[in-house]
C-alpha cells in the first residue's frame, strides 16, 4: 500500500519536471525504496532517523550516491547494500534520489482505524506472567534494530525483554521494522505500548510478552505518550505531519490532527510531529512540533479534545522529559542551544533553560542531589560552548553547572540509588564507543567506560545496581555492568540494538525518588 501511495504522490512530477525518471522506472524504484530505505529515511524521503534522500537536499552524482549506497557508511546506521540488492536496483535508487523531491503522503484517520488488528483474544491472556521473574518490574527492553532495520531476510529487527534483576533474556517480539520506543501504563503493570518506526503502534501484554493488538497511525515517526489514567495513547508522525489519539486498550483511533503552523520566522510550515509526553498531574498530552517551533497541549478528557498552541518556544525542538513532579515537560530546543520548560497545569512556557550545543535530552535524566533534586541534559551539537552536560535545578530551572564531558552526549541515565549519572559519548571517531560517568555529589567525570561498538542509551534496571548499554552500529551487543565497581556482569548479541527502557522506571522518575522496593 506505501508503495502505492509513493507512486501516486511522485508521478505528477515524473510527467512534469521529472526528466530523469520514466513512470515505470519511477514505480518500481518507489518500491524499492520503501522496501530498504524508508524505515530510517522516511516514507517521504524527507528524513528521519538518517537523513533525507532527495534532490533539494543532496548534491552528489548519481553515481557517488550508488557508491553510498553499496559500501554503506562506517560508524553509522547506514549499512552497506552491494550483495543485497542487485546494482540495477542500486542506479536506480540512487537515481531517484538523485532526481525527485521529498513525496507528500498523506494517512487518514479513516486508514488508521481499517488497518486496526487483534492479534490476541485478550480473554484468553493468564492472570500471571507466563515465565520466571519476580516482578514485571525488573523488565528491561531493548529495541534491537536489526542491521537493515527490518525482520525477515536474514534481518532481527525484533524487541527484547531481559530480566533486570538475572540479565538473561526473557522474551522477545520480531517486529517486521525496527522498534524505536515503549511507554509503560501508570496505571497497570502488565500493559505497555511499543512503537516502530514505520509508525505502527503494538499493545504488548507484559505477562506473556506478545503483542495483542497492533495499529498504524502514520507512514514514519516514533513519538508515542500514555495519558496518566492509562485510557488514552498519543502517537505523532513525521510523514504525513499529524498526531493520532487512541484508546489505549483498544487501539481505536478516535482523533486525528494535521501538525502544521507560524515558525519563529513568520514562516507557516508544515511539520513533522516530534515526541509527546503525557502530564502526570492530568490527562493532557504536550506534542512538539518539530518544525514549527509550538507545543501542542491536547486535553483528551474535553469534548472533540480541544488544543492549547504554545507558539515561538524554539526553533528545530526535538526531545522532551517530565520534571519529578510531572508538571513541566523539559523540551529541547535544537538551534537555540536551550531546553524550554512547558507548564502542563497552566498551559504556558514557563522558563528558557540554557543549555550546551544542540540539547539532545533522549529520555531525560533526574534525580535527588543532596536536598535537590537536579537535571542533566546530554547535548548532542557543536558550538563554542564546547562538549558538555548541562545540569540545571528543577525547582528553580537554574543552571548548577555545565560539566565537561569527552564529546557530543545524545541520553543520560540516573536512578536515586545509583552513584552515577551516565552518559553516551556519540562522536563519530574512536571516542564513541564510551560511557562517562558523573559523579552525583561532585558533578565531575569520574570514570570511562570503553563499551566497543558505539556506545548508546544507557539505562538503569529497577533497583540501580545494574547499568545497560546499547554497543551499537557494529559491535551488536548489548552491555551490563555493576553500576558501582562497573564491573561487566552480562552482555548478548543484538544486531544495532538501540533504545533501552525499564518498566521501573515509571516508579522513580515522576517522583524523583527511589520507589523501586514498593514491588
Amino acid at each position: 500500500m506505501l508503495a502505492r501511495l509513493l507512486s501516486l504522490a511522485l508521478l505528477p512530477i515524473a510527467s512534469g519536471t521529472s526528466i530523469a525518471m520514466t513512470a515505470q522506472e519511477l514505480s518500481k524504484a518507489n518500491t524499492l525504496y520503501e522496501a530498504h530505505c524508508a524505515v530510517c529515511h522516511s516514507a517521504s524521503r524527507g528524513g528521519y532517523v538518517g537523513p533525507g534522500l532527495h534532490k533539494d537536499r543532496l548534491l552528489q552524482s548519481v553515481a557517488a550516491l550508488r557508491g553510498t549506497i553499496m559500501t554503506g557508511i562506517p560508524d553509522t546506521l547506514m549499512p552497506p547494500f552491494v550483495g543485497r540488492l542487485p546494482d540495477a536496483d542500486i542506479r536506480l535508487l540512487a537515481k531517484l534520489i538523485k532526481t525527485q523531491p521529498p513525496a507528500e503522503l498523506t494517512w487518514s484517520l479513516e486508514q488508521a482505524r481499517d488497518s486496526l488488528e487483534v492479534l490476541v483474544d485478550e480473554d484468553t491472556l493468564p492472570a500471571k506472567p507466563t515465565y520466571a521473574i519476580d516482578t514485571v518490574y525488573d523488565l528491561m527492553a531493548v529495541m534491537a534494530r536489526g542491521r537493515y532495520g527490518r525482520g525477515g531476510s536474514g534481518d532481527n529487527a525484533r524487541l527484547v525483554f531481559l530480566d533486570g534483576k538475572t540479565n538473561k533474556v526473557v522474551g522477545e517480539i520480531a517486529t517486521p521494522v525496527a522498534p524505536h520506543i515503549i511507554e509503560f501504563s501508570p496505571t497497570h503493570e502488565r500493559w505497555a505500548w511499543l512503537k516502530t518506526d514505520d509508525s505502527y503502534v503494538y499493545k504488548i501484554d507484559l505477562y506473556t510478552l506478545k503483542a495483542v493488538r497492533r495499529v498504524r497511525t502514520g507512514l514514519t515517526g516514533p513519538g508515542i505518550a500514555v495519558s496518566n489514567d492509562g485510557k488514552w495513547l498519543a502517537a505523532s508522525s513525521f510523514a504525513p505531519n499529524a498526531v493520532t489519539i487512541l484508546d489505549a486498550q483498544t487501539l481505536r483511533p478516535v482523533k486525528y490532527l494535521t501538525l502544521e503552523g507560524t515558525d519563529p520566522d513568520g514562516k507557516h510550515v508544515k511539520s513533522a510531529g516530534g515526541p509527546v509526553i503525557g502530564s502526570r498531574i492530568n490527562n493532557r498530552f504536550a506534542l512538539t512540533l518539530r518544525q514549527a517551533g509550538q507545543i501542542w497541549i491536547i486535553d483528551p478528557d474535553l469534548p472533540d479534545m480541544p488544543v492549547t498552541k504554545l507558539a515561538n518556544v524554539g526553533r528545530l525542538l526535538h526531545d522532551t522529559f517530565l520534571s519529578p513532579d510531572g508538571r513541566y515537560s523539559m523540551v529541547a530546543s535544537y538551534d537555540d542551544n536551550k531546553v524550554v520548560a512547558i507548564d502542563l497545569k497552566e498551559n504556558r512556557v514557563a522558563r528558557d533553560i540554557p543549555a550546551g550545543c544542540q540539547p539532545h535530552l533522549g529520555a531525560g535524566s533526574v534525580t535527588p542531589v543532596g536536598n535537590r533534586m537536579l537535571a542533566f541534559g546530554t547535548n548532542i551539537g557543536e558550538c563554542s560552548k564546547g562538549d558538555v552536560v548541562t545540569v540545571w535545578d528543577t525547582k528553580d530551572f537554574s543552571v548548577v553547572k555545565n560539566i565537561k564531558v569527552a564529546g557530543p552526549t545524545e541520553s543520560p541515565a540516573a536512578h536515586p540509588d545509583a552513584p552515577y549519572v551516565a552518559v553516551d559519548i556519540v562522536s563519530k571517531d574512536k571516542r564513541a564507543s564510551l560511557i562517562q560517568l558523573i559523579d552525583k555529589n561532585s558533578l565531575e567525570v569520574v570514570h570511562t567506560l570503553d563499551v566497543g561498538g558505539h556506545a548508546f542509551f544507557p539505562a538503569y534496571n529497577r533497583t540501580g545496581n545494574h547499568l545497560y548499554v546499547s554497543a551499537g552500529y557494529y559491535g551488536d551487543r548489548l552491555r551490563i555492568y555493576d553500576s558501582r565497581s562497573l564491573k561487566m556482569l552480562a552482555e548478548h548479541k543484538m544486531e544495532s540494538p538501540a533504545g533501552i527502557f525499564s518498566r521501573a522506571r515509571t516508579q522513580w522518575i515522576s517522583v524523583g525518588l527511589p520507589k523501586t522496593r514498593e514491588h
